[in-house]
């Protein structure tokens, strides 16, 4: 038998203690380790990858509280947002196009007949015509969002003991009106509605009547609503979301014929902003979901409720004294879009 060197035998003998050291139980109950606690870790934030968003809108109400509505939520969600309001049409389409407009909100009838030039074809209704500007506008580099399906076109309204009298509920039916009474119907319209090659001479043609001229005021835009209001006249125009429809529960005569393009309010985008920061998009729509139908095609049922949505938020501003900002904030709250 081969001797174990005195080095082997130390090697078992502390390999023979360490197995009885585990095999043995403590004489005393060790403390207890510490361990480490796992500290919540927030979700990573996606920051804004550009430094500044402009905003820009027109300068009657509806404009004013979409602009606001936009800003404020861009702002919430860590944007450093510029708004530009006031705008007439042509300076908030030419500050887009000059780049110093990011993000707008336009009408789909207004793009398709004054900023692209275009005839429009009656029949053509509200999601063919987004789909048509929206096709036309990314090859400029602009890109529409979701539509909000409010209709704020032209529109005629009466009283409604005028239509209980006499029947009449849509514009063909107002139109054989006319023809009854030879044109001898009070009337109020712009004079810019009266004078373009597309306005009240192209209605007249599409439904067959014509108005007695001695019957017709024609009155700067915003004065149809005062005539009405005064009763000066039976029949006078209206834009799909004037607030007033909704105070004196006026009706609106539906276009039965779609004589008139849709004018759906629409937010568009440069198309550089969303490359560098796609975020901006899901923002957005994010607000255009919360209105009627939002994200899906529309249909009357949706423009009608969309339009009653808008005269109510007029409403805040032209009647209850809410200044556009408040009524935006006031919507985004009641939506949880943005916290108190």
């Amino acid at each position: 038998m081969r001797k174990l060197s005195i080095t082997s035998l130390a090697i078992v003998l502390i390999l023979a203690l360490g197995v009885l050291a585990i095999g043995c139980e403590p004489d005393v109950v060790d403390e207890p380790i510490d361990e480490p606690i796992d500290e919540p870790v927030d979700e990573p934030v996606d920051e804004p990858a550009i430094d500044q968003i402009t905003v820009g809108s027109k300068g009657f109400t509806e404009q004013l509280i979409i602009g606001e509505m936009l800003a404020q939520l861009l702002e919430d969600r860590g944007y450093n947002v510029n708004l530009v309001d006031g705008l007439s049409t042509p300076a908030l389409r030419e500050g887009q196009e000059a780049g110093d407009l990011d993000v707008i909100a336009e009408y789909t009838g207004t793009a398709w007949m004054v900023h692209f030039g275009r005839e429009y074809t009656p029949g053509v209704d509200n999601n063919e015509l987004y789909q048509m500007v929206k096709d036309i506008d990314e090859d400029e580099g602009i890109i529409w969002l979701d539509p909000i399906w409010n209709d704020n076109g032209y529109y005629f309204a009466a009283w409604p003991e005028f239509v209980d009298e006499h029947g009449v509920r849509t514009l063909s039916e107002l139109a054989e009106l006319y023809r009854e009474k030879d044109g001898m119907i009070d009337t109020s319209v712009t004079i810019e509605f009266e004078g373009r090659p597309d306005g009240l001479v192209a209605l007249e043609d599409h439904y067959d009547y014509e108005v007695d001229r001695d019957y017709l005021l024609a009155v700067e835009a915003g004065l149809t609503l005062v005539a009405l209001d005064s009763r000066e006249v039976d029949v006078g125009m209206v834009f799909g979301t004037d607030s007033n429809i909704e105070v004196h529960n006026w009706h609106v005569f539906s276009d039965d014929q779609a004589f008139f393009p849709p004018y759906d309010m629409t937010p568009s985008v440069r198309a550089e902003i969303l490359e560098a920061d796609p975020r901006v998009a899901d923002i957005i729509n994010e607000l255009m979901a919360t209105f009627p139908g939002g994200g899906q095609p529309a249909t009357i049922e949706i423009v009608a409720e969309s339009q009653r949505l808008w005269q109510m938020l007029n409403y805040k501003v032209d009647f209850e004294g809410m200044m556009p900002d408040e009524a935006a904030r006031e919507y985004l709250l009641d939506q949880g879009l943005i916290e108190q």
